[in-house]
């Protein structure tokens, strides 16, 4: 449809202020509430909150619009899906992302900003970095450098801030108002580019759903899609609108919460895998609201291990790898399938599991590395673990080990294991021996330790740092003790280690993470480290009932796993 518009108003939905755009393209001048266009005639083509429109230069197609013909099957309804994550980059967002940046450059600004640390940053980057405009992203410290990929390659600034996200959307909006900078976000101008989601739905068959299932964080995406639909009413385009569901997973469901109440509810904190619609305040509720009302809809929840399950099913069972959020649908339907069975149901499937791959790294058993024999091939391939890992998707790595059988080297590197720990006077719960096995498994058996730790000793201090001395073996067999300090025990043993070994084998310690599996007894402390050699990074782990004899075997083991690569 060619896209175009007859002018239009900026309206608040609160207090039906109309704001002027060159002032506000976020909050309502007059009362705070958020805004909404109101095009002057109502028109069977999109129409858009621009001056000039041109073609969206990245985009090449619809997204597919696919019938679940598995899942159908396996519950009794017609489900469809439309696959937003075929978006140029890989989300739904690049549809509002694409007005905003026109937009941006209609206003004259010399510049866009917003606070992201995912999706959204990475498709306004794209489309400023197309468009030519430069783009500042605000991210908390320690957001990972993965996540950041995608607005790093497309030329974005990315300034990180000390403290939590919303010191980061706060700051943002300051960076906006002190110079010309368009502040992008969940606001009005990307609400507009995303009801294209409809016009598509429109043009690629009858509209003739029961439900549409959207996931909802800040509630943008849900309201842009009914307006779309609303418009295609009023253009006489469609007698129907499907009711609505409204999805979030249960801990960060602020807006179904909030639909419940009939008010708006802000949550202090949201924590979920389903990171891209994890919102504590849900900027258009209200939006929201009147598109369950208007439309006879609903809304639901779901647990985390409900949408683990749910996305490990639409993977395997239709070939759909997405993100935890595109799960939330199905694990919601589930639920409620007295409700749902023998209708007409679209899920709104938001972006690619390809940006949460740490999700599938985290519950997933990991594969673990054979030496270059084919019995050592065969052995693991009849040992039940292949078969695990297919079984024990959503379900701690640590637990799944008690059936699997070990071949002798590792059976006696876990016995070795075992003995250590029995000498310092600990016993081994069943979950801290399933752990262990875990751990053991999955040992290189071929690596060659290039330094051997024999002793080390702290000295702490009430004030200042710590004092490390560790006594090494080095590849030429001289024996040595290293002198450093750090900020605490690990960081000053570390230091002392690297002080000697960094000279033939530099490693970086990127992060470390330390589990205490049974924090009553303290019999087996899990020390993981992330090290980086030459820009190429990696994990090693190690257990002990000691946390920095823990931390020692796993920075040795990286050690050797790095010696290993240069040989």
């Amino acid at each position: 449809m060619k896209s175009s518009n007859s002018g239009y108003t900026l309206r608040c939905i609160t207090c039906s202020h109309v704001n002027d755009e060159r002032k506000t393209s976020t909050y309502c001048t007059n009362c705070g509430s958020v805004l909404t266009v109101e095009y002057n005639e109502v028109r069977p083509e999109i129409q858009y909150p621009l001056k000039n429109i041109q073609p969206d230069p990245l985009k090449n197609h619809y997204t597919a619009l696919k019938s679940l013909t598995r899942l159908s099957k396996i519950y009794g309804a017609d489900i469809h899906a439309k696959l937003e994550f075929e978006n140029p980059t890989g989300c739904f967002k690049d549809r509002g992302s694409y007005v905003e940046v026109l937009k941006a450059i209609e206003l004259g600004a010399d510049a866009i900003c917003l606070a992201s640390t995912g999706n959204m940053a990475a498709s306004v980057a794209a489309y400023a970095c197309y468009f030519k405009i430069p783009c500042f992203v605000f991210v908390p410290e320690k957001t990972p450098e993965v996540k950041l990929a995608q607005s790093t390659i497309y030329d974005a600034t990315i300034i990180k801030i000390k403290g939590d996200f919303k010191q980061c959307e706060l700051l943002c909006r300051e960076f906006a108002k002190s110079g010309n900078y368009y502040l992008a976000g969940d606001y009005v101008f990307r609400m507009e580019g995303q009801k294209s989601f409809s016009y598509e739905l429109y043009e690629q068959g009858p509209i003739d759903y029961d439900y549409i299932f959207v996931p909802v964080g800040a509630g943008t995406n849900f309201a842009a899609i009914f307006k779309g639909l609303k418009e295609l009413k009023a253009a006489g385009l469609v007698d129907h609108i499907p009711s609505f569901v409204a999805v979030q997973p249960e801990q960060s469901s602020p807006v179904v919460e909030g639909i419940f109440k009939k008010e708006k509810v802000i949550a202090e904190q949201v924590h979920t895998m389903a990171d891209a619609v994890a919102v504590g305040d849900p900027f258009d509720f209200y939006k929201v609201m009147e598109g369950i009302q208007e439309t006879d809809g609903l809304a639901f929840t779901a647990t985390e291990n409900e949408l683990l399950e749910s996305m490990k099913e639409m993977t395997v069972e239709e070939g759909l790898f997405t993100e935890p959020a595109c799960a939330i649908p199905l694990a919601c339907f589930k639920n409620n399938l007295d409700k749902f069975k023998r209708k007409k149901c679209l899920f709104v499937l938001t972006g690619t599991g390809l940006k949460s791959s740490q999700i599938v790294s985290k519950y997933s058993l990991s594969s673990p590395v054979l030496s270059p024999k084919l019995e050592r091939v065969q052995q693991y391939i009849e040992s039940g673990f292949p078969d695990l890992q297919r079984k024990s998707w959503g379900q701690s790595r640590e637990m799944m080990m008690g059936n699997v059988s070990m071949d002798e080297e590792h059976t006696r590197m876990y016995d070795e294991y075992v003995n250590s720990i029995n000498k310092k006077g600990k016993t081994l719960k069943e979950e801290e021996i399933k752990a262990l096995k875990s751990l053991v498994y999955n040992e290189d058996l071929d690596l060659k330790h290039p330094v051997e730790v024999l002793d080390y000793k702290l000295t702490m201090r009430m004030h200042g740092l710590v004092s490390a001395a560790v006594k090494l073996r080095l590849p030429n067999g001289e024996e040595i003790i290293s002198l450093d300090q750090g900020v605490g025990p690990m960081d000053a043993v570390l230091t002392a280690i690297k002080a000697e070994t960094d000279a033939f084998i530099p490693l970086d310690v990127k992060n470390h993470e330390v589990e205490i599996l049974s924090p009553d007894t303290d019999s087996l402390v899990i020390v993981t480290l992330t090290l980086e050699k030459e820009g190429y990074p990696f994990t090693t782990k190690a257990a002990s009932p000691d946390t920095i004899e823990a931390l020692i075997q796993a920075f040795v083991k990286g050690l050797a796993v790095a010696n290993k690569a240069l040989v």
